[in-house]
Order: C-alpha cells, then structure tokens, then sequence
C-alpha cells in the first residue's frame, strides 16, 4: 500500500478509538459520523483494492495511489478540524441524564411521532418531507421515556427498537433500523456505563448481526419486492438461519461478494475522479450553491429545486448510467471533488468539517438548559452521519430538521405551557 492508504487507516483507527473512548461519557454522534466516513471511503477501498471482487461495475475506476491522493488527505482533514473543534468538549451525559425529569413530555412527543407515522402515507407529496421529519419524533420520544423512572414507559425505549425491525422487515428496507439502533446504544451506554470490554463485545455483536444482515439483505428484497405472499418474518428468520449455518447459500453478485462493495463508497468517488475533468469540467461550486438554495426555498419559491435522490449529479459526474428508479448518493467527499478537485476539494471537506461541529455545539450549548434538545440531535444527524449521502440530502434534511424542531418547542412553550428548566416530571 502506499503512503496515504496508510495514513488513512491510521486516521479511522483513531476515529474508532476515540469513539469507543466517549461511548457511555456522552453522545458521540461526531465521531460516528467519521468511523462510518472512514469505514466507506477509506476501509472499503483498501479491501476491494486487494481483493478485487471483479463485478462488472462495482469496481474501483482509478490506481490506489490516485485514490487514495485525494480520498485520505479530504478524510484526514475532515476528521482533525472535527475533532480539534471537540476539543473544548461540551458532555451531554448531564443532559441526557435529566431526561428522566421530562417523561410527561416525552410520553406526548413519542404519540405526536407515532401520530404523523400513521399520517404519512396519506399525505400530499408536498408534505412528506414535513411529515416524516414528525413521525420520527416517536424515536426522540423513546429515548426520553427510556430515563424515566416508570418502568412501564421506560418499555416504550424497547418497544421502539421492535417497531424499528418490524417496519424493516415489512418494507425490506434496513437503514433506519441500523442508524436508530446505533443511536439507541449510544443513550444506553450512557445510562448503563458500560465497561469498554462491554462496549466492544456489544460493537462487535452488532458488527456480526450487520454481516448477516447485508448477506441476507438482496435475496430477502428480491423476494419481498416481487410479490412475495407468505409470512415475511418466518422468511426473514429462514434466510438469516441459512446465512449463519449454511455457508455459501447465497453466492449471487448483491450477496457474499457485496458485503465489501455495499462498505465500499469508493468505487463512486473513484469513478468521478475518473470522469472529471477528463470528461466533464469541474463543476465549480454549482451543485454545492444548488444545495444550499435548495434547502433554504421550500419549492413554489424555487421551482427549480434539485430533487432528491442523486440521479441527476450522479450520472452527470461519475458517466454512469442509473435505472430509472435507482438513486445514488455521490456522497458529500465525491461532490467536493467533482466541484474543486484534488487541493481545494480537501479544503472543503475540511471548511464541512467545521461547519458541522459548530451545529453540534451550539446543539449542545443549548441542551445544557433544555435537556430535551438532547434526544432530538439523533434526528437532526441522520442524514449527516450517511457517508453515502449528497450536500442536497444533507444540507435540506438538517436545516429543516432544525427549523421543525425548534418550531415545536417554541409551540409548546407558547401554547402547552411547557417548561423546559425546572422540575417538569409531576
């Protein structure tokens, strides 16, 4: 390997160490964000680069060394300017803790989520967006419930995670379950304290569990997503029994051999190292300037918003053609090369790095008075800790999952009376 392969490593080996350090002190979701980064566009690549898994088009497009020049000098420093702004860390375990104090309070956020959960698929596409940002308030809603003293709501934290699994299994659609999963362990740990052999043995069960899962993942979707009329759990337990004790049940290209591609971020971000400028120009800060307007401008003031789903910069920069209804991500480091190459694109990824860990603190500065900020950080992060997502994705998702939750604790205070800085659990 050369020397950045090895630089690269070294970095995600630090990010992972210092992740395992925090876990049970506080709310790591920083540092999540840069393991599942570095996990995706450093570890992945590395692998498929050494054990070529010879798909015809899940493959790396350009030599490691010219990878790697660009990815680990953008990931490094990425991760330094993240974790040098923590440096000053603000420890959320307080917060968190206090959470106990707010059980009526989180009981009403968990029915209002569970409310707009059963609303969702009856809404006008223009409010989808909305929609679903609400429903998972049910998940904040749990956490809270989870520090409650009352064992009964304290079950509602559980009776979430089975919800997250039934739901997944119903719709063979797994992301949810494992981002709010890990989400979920990260506020047990805190309440538990955990050993750091705990933590470990917990991170590598959970490690194991995803193997299998992304083993199981395209032969269960192919069935499901055809028609499939049986009882989905019994073929969801079937397909997981046969992938721990059947070895080699599923040899198909989206099964042994994609553990690593579906790791592997990197054969897009090669591909548009590729593409560009080679084939098309830079983009120059274009689809960096189309994010941003676009998650600022709600649609009927921007007719022209870029849509979701990452077709369009997708095919544009990486010369790949998409099915019609595919959607993939070019990702947040693809897109920083796409718009400013080798040198400059490093430099953003390092300018993102900064501007998220603002977000974070100011988020964390304001937990320490309202304590139930703290479960709701969980929401504003879930698209920022997808290493495969694009600016557009992210950039809409946090700004306006800001700007709903903070519309609903200005509601609540103003016409619920809620009170955020005393004793509240009477």
């Amino acid at each position: 390997m050369d020397m950045w392969s090895y630089l690269g490593l070294a970095m995600v080996s630090f990010v992972a160490i210092r992740l395992l350090l925090e876990i049970g002190k506080s709310v790591p979701i920083i540092e999540l964000m840069l393991l599942i980064a570095g996990l995706q566009w450093i570890v992945g690549p590395i692998i498929e680069y050494n054990s070529p898994s010879f798909h015809f088009k899940y493959y790396m497009y350009v030599d490691q060394d010219r990878y790697m020049s660009f990815v680990s000098p953008a990931y490094i420093l990425f991760s330094l300017v993240s974790l040098l702004g923590l440096r000053k860390r603000i420890y959320l375990r307080d917060a968190v803790v206090e959470l106990k104090r707010f059980k009526n309070y989180g009981l009403l956020i968990f029915l209002i989520g569970v409310v707009f959960d059963l609303l969702s698929g009856f809404v006008p596409g223009s409010l989808g967006f909305f929609v679903f940002i609400v429903s998972n308030f049910k998940y904040a809603g749990a956490i809270i419930l989870f520090f409650s003293e009352d064992k009964r709501l304290k079950q509602i934290f559980y009776g979430a995670l089975v919800y997250l699994l039934i739901n997944s299994i119903r719709n063979a659609l797994f992301h949810d379950l494992v981002l709010w999963s890990v989400f979920f362990f990260l506020f047990w740990a805190v309440k538990y304290k955990p050993t750091k052999k705990t933590v470990i043995l917990i991170v590598f069960a959970g490690l194991m569990s995803l193997t299998t899962l992304q083993t199981i993942k395209a032969a269960y979707r192919a069935q499901v997503w055809n028609g499939y009329s049986g009882n989905k759990f019994e073929l969801f337990y079937s397909l997981i029994v046969d992938a721990i004790f059947l070895e080699g049940t599923y040899e198909d290209e989206d099964s042994t051999e994609s553990n690593n591609i579906r790791l592997n971020q990197g054969w897009i971000i090669s591909a548009i190292i590729d593409h560009v400028p080679k084939n098309v120009g830079y983009a120059g800060g274009s689809t960096v300037k189309e994010a941003f307007f676009a998650s600022i401008l709600p649609r009927f003031l921007n007719p022209n918003k870029k849509k979701a789903g990452g077709q369009e910069n997708f095919e544009r920069y990486t010369g790949l053609l998409l099915g019609e209804n595919t959607s993939m991500g070019i990702s947040i480091i693809g897109e920083s090369y796409a718009n400013y190459g080798n040198f400059w694109g490093a430099i953003f990824m390092g300018l993102w790095g900064f501007i998220l860990v603002r977000i974070w603190l100011w988020l964390s500065r304001i937990a320490i008075k309202n304590n139930l900020i703290v479960a709701f950080m969980p929401l504003v992060f879930l698209q920022v800790v997808k290493a495969e997502t694009e600016l557009v994705v992210v950039l809409n998702h946090l700004i306006k999952s800001l700007i709903v939750v903070f519309a609903f604790f200005w509601a609540a205070r103003r016409f619920l009376n809620w009170n955020f800085s005393i004793e509240t659990s009477h």
